[in-house]
């Protein structure tokens, strides 16, 4: 005949609950305890319960764990191991060195899911000031890059005004290793190839709006 220990409350020496079952429900530990499940084991749900719920997040231990999704094995492909939220500043003028330029705002943001990186931003100048480069850009993106032969991303605007001459068509890419993209465009009508705008299309109050993605 096999043995039975029937208990409601396990303590330690000191008083505190280490097992409590009560109403059905068992409480391993106390709060900010630290509950430590041995290299191997395994925690197996026997019963009808589908799914997991909890009433707080999941923080991993090391900063380069993640979740496999749509997978039962741990597949490289299906790890999510990298999410971000956050503010940028976007700034306009040149791809070089710039001096001078004041704004009536600047305002970016950015979602970054694994290797892609999602923007949005606003910017309006106040005063152009001196561009050190030769072609209009956006700078100051909240990461570098992916290092490739080809460019890693696309920008389009969804408002475009007080350019220094008059422009049809307008788009922007991201080169590779890069924190910048490059505006590139038309000025005459028509069906017309997209090229780096030069830094005098550029106003004393050009203001843009934009969105897109790019790879890091």
């Amino acid at each position: 005949m096999a043995s039975i220990l029937k208990v409601d409350t396990i303590q330690d020496q000191s008083g505190n609950n280490i097992i409590n079952e009560n109403a059905n429900t068992i409480t391993i530990g106390a709060s900010g305890d630290t509950i430590t499940i041995p290299s191997g084991a395994t925690l197996t749900n026997n019963g009808t319960q589908t799914g997991l719920t909890l009433s707080d997040n999941i923080l991993f231990n090391t900063a380069s764990k993640g979740i496999y999704l749509g997978t039962t094995t741990a597949v490289a492909a299906n790890l999510l191991d990298d999410y971000e939220e956050g503010t940028w500043t976007p700034t306009l003028g040149s791809e070089s060195t710039d001096t001078g330029q004041t704004y009536v705002s600047q305002v970016g943001k950015y979602t970054k899911i694994g290797d892609t990186v999602y923007i949005s931003g606003y910017v309006r100048l106040s005063v152009l000031g001196t561009l050190g480069g030769a072609y209009a850009a956006i700078k100051g993106l909240p990461f570098t890059s992916a290092s490739s032969s080809l460019a890693t991303g696309t920008v389009s605007f969804s408002y475009a005004l007080n350019f220094a001459s008059n422009v049809q068509t307008l788009g922007a890419y991201i080169a590779q290793s890069d924190t910048l993209l490059y505006i590139c465009g038309s000025t005459t009508t028509g069906v017309s190839p997209l090229a780096n705008f030069l830094k005098t299309k550029l106003g004393g109050s050009t203001e843009l709006a934009f969105a897109g993605f790019y790879k890091v």
